[in-house]
C-alpha cells in the first residue's frame, strides 16, 4: 500500500494495521462477493452446456429434416444389364424399366487430303475460294497459290467457328503429313462437303462422287425392236441395250454389268440413281425420258474416312433416331448415353440407400442427444451431485417432448417400432434396418406417408349444360379466377361445347383442366388440379345462357403430418429462431450473467467504499492515539524525574 495509508498503525504501536482492514475485508469478500461468483461459474458452464447441447440438437435435427422432406423420396437409383447404354435419372423421375438394342452409334464426318512432304507445303495453283458446307451453312475460304496446308487448317478451324475440326497428320513415310478435317459433332446433319471454285479440292487430294438422280419411273418397255440408251460422263459415253419387258430394275443391272469405274447404279424408290466422280453426266435415246432420266438431281459428297450418320436403335422395340450418342430428349428426367451396339436393359428405382442412410443418422443422434440430456438432467441421492440442467424446467421439458414423441402412434397404430427402430431394455435405440427395406421394398408410398406425411386434395368441380343457339361472350361477361374468357358462340351445343372448351384452354389459367361430355347432352366441366377454388364472375344473364352462375366452387387440400414432420416441427421450435426455447433459455441466462457481473461490481465498489472510510478512520484513531501516547510518555518523565529528585 502505497502513501500514507500504509504508516496505519505507528501511533497505535500497530494496534490498528493495514493488515486488519484486509483481514476484515476478506471475511466481507468471502460472504459477498464469492456467492455472486460462483453463480457467475455456474452460469458460464451452463452456457457451455447449452451450447454442446444446441449443437447435439441441430444434429438430430437434421436427420428428421431429411427425412420429412420430399426429395428423400424421389431419388432414383439406375440399374443397367448390358454394356451398350449409361443411364442416369434426376430426382422424380416415374419409376420405369425399358430396353435400348443400339443398331449403330452416331458419327463424325471425317476425311483427310494426299500427303504431302512438309506443313508448310502448298497445294493450289492459283487464286480461288473454297467452300465448306456443315450443318446446313456454307463457310468461304479464300486462298492463292501460296497458301500453306497449315495455314489453309486454321483458317477453316477459324472461319467455321469451330464446327470443323482441323489438323496436320503425321502419318510417317515418305511426304508424311496430311491434313484432316472431323466434324465438332455427331450426326448426319454434320456431313462435311468441300468444294472450290477451281481445283483446290482435287489438288488436296480430296475426291468428290456426285449422285444423280433421276425421276420415279415404272415403265416397262414393251417394243419388238431393241433401243439405246447413252450415258455420257463428263464426255465418255457408255451405251446399253434396252430390250422388251426391260424396266428400270433392268437398267440399274445392266450399268452395273457394265463394270464402269465412273459410273455405277441404284434404284432408290423408283428412281434410277446415277453415283459417279463426275459432276456431269448425261442421257440421250429416245426411251431416257420414259425412265425419267432426261433430267437429274445432283448431289456432290466428298469420299470420307468416316461418314457422319446419326444414332439408331430400338426403344422398347421402337425405332429411334438421335444425332448424338448422349441425349435426355428420349425420357424426361433421364439421360441416356450409347457406347457400342448391342441391347441393355435399364431398371430406374426408388433411391432407399439414403432413406436407410438417414434412419441410421436418426438413430445415432438420438442416443448422443438422449445420453447428454440424461447426464445433464440427473441427481445422485448418495453424493448429493447433480447435473448442470438438473431440475432446469426448459431441459426438463425438451427431454419430456423428445422421448413423447418417439414413442408416438398415429392413428393407424403404427409407431416406430413398425419400421424397425425401438429402445432396447438399457434404454438405447437401436435399428432393424431389414425391416424397413422390406417394406420399401414391397409398399414405398405406406414408408413415405408414415415419414413424411400426405396431402389429400379435394378438386373443386363445376359442371354447365351447353345448349344450341348464339351465345357472343365479350369482355367482362364470363370470367375465371380473374381471367376472362371472350369467344362468339354459335352452332349446336356440341360446336358450342367445343368452342368454350378451347377459348378456356386458351386463356391458359394455371391449375384448371377442362373437359367436354357429350355421350348425351353437352356439358362442360371445370376441375381444379390442386385443390385450390375456382371463382366464377361476369354478366349472370350471360353466364346463365351457358350454363354457368356467378360465385366460389371450394376446392380442399388437407395434409397430415408424418412421424419427422412433426418431430422436425417440435425440434423446429426448440432451436430455430430468436424466439425459440434455447434460444430464449440462452438470452435469460447471459442476462443473468449479466445481472450477477453488475452486482459483483457494486457490491465490489461499495466495499471499496466501505474500507477507504475505514482506513481513513483507522489513521484518525491511530494519530490520536499516537499523541496520547506521546503525552502519557512526557507525563510519564516527568513522575518520574520527581521521584529521582526525592
Amino acid at each position: 500500500m502505497s502513501g500514507s495509508l500504509s504508516n496505519i498503525g505507528l501511533g497505535s504501536n500497530g494496534a490498528l494495521n493495514w493488515d486488519i482492514i484486509e483481514q476484515l475485508r476478506a471475511v466481507d469478500e468471502q460472504n459477498q462477493i464469492v456467492p455472486i461468483s460462483n453463480k457467475i461459474l455456474n452460469t458460464n458452464e451452463k452456457l457451455a452446456d447449452l451450447s454442446i447441447l444446441t449443437t447435439l440438437t441441430a444434429g438430430f435435427k437434421s436427420a428428421t429434416s431429411t427425412l420429412s422432406d420430399q426429395l428423400s423420396y424421389l431419388k432414383r437409383t439406375t440399374s443397367v444389364s448390358g454394356n451398350s447404354i449409361g443411364v442416369s435419372a434426376v430426382s422424380g423421375v416415374n419409376i420405369q424399366e425399358f430396353n435400348i438394342d443400339v443398331n449403330n452409334l452416331a458419327t463424325h464426318d471425317i476425311m483427310e487430303s494426299k500427303k504431302f512432304s512438309s506443313e508448310t507445303s502448298t497445294f493450289a495453283t492459283g487464286d480461288e475460294t473454297i467452300t465448306i458446307h456443315v450443318d446446313g451453312i456454307d463457310y468461304n475460304i479464300d486462298i492463292t497459290a501460296n497458301t500453306t496446308i497449315t495455314q489453309l487448317k486454321d483458317e477453316i478451324f477459324d472461319k467455321t467457328n469451330g464446327q470443323v475440326v482441323t489438323s496436320i497428320l503425321n502419318v510417317g513415310g515418305e511426304d508424311p503429313y496430311k491434313l484432316v478435317l472431323k466434324s465438332k459433332d455427331t450426326g448426319a446433319d454434320q456431313s462435311i462437303l468441300i468444294t472450290s471454285t477451281g481445283t483446290a479440292v482435287d489438288d488436296l487430294g480430296i475426291s468428290s462422287s456426285y449422285a444423280h438422280t433421276g425421276s420415279p419411273s415404272s415403265y416397262v418397255y414393251k417394243g419388238s425392236n431393241d433401243k439405246k440408251l447413252t450415258f455420257d460422263v463428263d464426255g465418255t459415253k457408255h451405251a446399253i441395250t434396252i430390250e422388251t419387258g426391260d424396266n428400270i430394275l433392268k437398267i440399274n443391272e445392266k450399268i452395273n454389268d457394265l463394270g464402269l469405274t465412273d459410273l455405277t447404279s441404284t434404284v432408290v424408290d423408283g428412281a434410277l440413281v446415277l453415283d459417279s466422280n463426275k459432276s456431269t453426266i448425261a442421257v440421250t435415246g429416245n426411251l431416257a425420258d420414259d425412265f425419267g432420266l432426261d433430267s437429274f438431281k445432283t448431289v456432290t459428297s466428298n469420299d470420307k474416312m468416316q461418314s457422319a450418320s446419326d444414332a439408331s436403335f430400338l426403344y422398347n422395340g421402337i425405332s429411334v433416331s438421335r444425332p448424338s450418342n448422349n441425349f435426355d430428349d428420349l425420357i424426361v428426367g433421364v439421360t441416356i448415353t450409347l457406347n457400342s451396339t448391342g441391347q441393355s436393359n435399364t431398371v430406374i428405382k426408388q433411391d432407399t440407400s439414403s432413406i436407410i442412410n438417414n434412419l441410421e443418422a436418426f438413430v445415432s443422434k438420438y442416443n448422443e442427444l438422449t445420453s447428454y440430456l440424461n447426464e445433464a438432467t440427473k441427481y445422485d441421492a448418495d453424493s448429493e451431485s447433480a447435473g448442470v440442467f438438473q431440475g432446469t424446467s426448459e431441459i426438463v421439458a425438451m427431454k419430456s417432448m423428445i422421448n413423447r414423441q418417439l414413442l408416438s402412434v398415429n392413428s393407424k397404430g403404427e409407431s416406430l417400432v413398425d419400421y424397425g427402430i425401438e429402445l432396447n431394455s438399457a434404454g438405447i435405440l437401436v435399428f432393424n434396418r431389414s425391416i424397413v427395406e422390406g417394406k420399401l421394398a414391397t409398399d414405398p408410398d405406406s414408408v413415405e406417408n408414415f415419414f413424411k406425411g400426405i396431402t389429400v386434395t379435394e378438386n373443386a368441380i363445376t359442371t354447365s349444360k351447353i345448349s344450341a343457339g348464339n351465345t357472343d361472350i365479350t369482355s367482362g361477361d364470363f370470367i375465371i379466377n380473374g381471367v376472362e374468357i371472350v369467344v362468339n358462340l354459335t352452332g349446336t351445343a356440341e360446336e358450342k361445347g367445343m368452342a368454350l372448351k378451347k377459348a378456356i384452354e386458351d386463356a391458359n389459367i394455371p391449375g384448371l383442366k377442362v373437359t367436354l361430355d357429350s355421350s348425351s347432352d353437352v356439358y362442360l366441366i371445370l376441375e381444379s388440379t390442386s385443390g385450390d377454388d375456382i371463382t366464377i364472375s361476369g354478366d349472370e344473364t350471360k353466364l346463365s345462357s351457358i350454363g354457368f352462375s356467378g360465385g366460389v366452387i371450394q376446392g380442399k387440400s388437407e395434409s397430415t403430418l408424418g412421424f419427422f414432420s412433426t418431430f422436425n416441427d417440435k425440434l423446429d421450435n426448440l432451436i430455430s429462431g430468436s424466439d425459440s426455447t434455447l434460444s430464449l433459455f440462452e438470452q435469460s441466462l447471459e442476462n443473468q450473467k449479466k445481472l450477477l457481473e453488475e452486482e459483483i461490481e457494486s457490491t465490489t465498489a461499495r466495499l471499496d467504499a466501505k474500507y477507504d472510510i475505514m482506513a481513513k478512520r483507522f489513521m484518525a484513531y491511530d494519530s490520536i492515539i499516537g499523541q496520547l501516547n506521546a503525552q502519557f510518555q512526557s507525563l510519564s518523565m516527568m513522575i518520574q524525574e520527581s521521584f529521582t529528585d526525592n
